[in-house]
């Protein structure tokens, strides 16, 4: 939908496999990471340029986020 879930509503009893998607963002996905610590994050529209076109700067930025939320 692209639209930004609420991370915080997701329970502390989910398993460790937990794949987080749905309105990621270079802006908002290292946040995402530190308060959810997904296994692994899914993107789409959050870094295309046009509908179906990707931005191969918006791709850099969202992994560079997602590295350092890691740290």
């Amino acid at each position: 939908t692209g639209e930004t879930f609420d991370w915080d509503r997701i329970p502390t009893t989910l398993g460790p496999r937990i794949v987080l998607a749905g309105g990621l963002t270079p802006d908002n996905v290292a946040d995402a990471v530190r308060r959810v610590r997904p296994y692994g994050v899914d993107v789409s529209g959050g870094v295309e340029a046009a509908k179906g076109i990707k931005d191969p700067q918006k791709i850099k930025a969202f992994i560079e986020e997602v590295s350092s939320a890691e740290q």
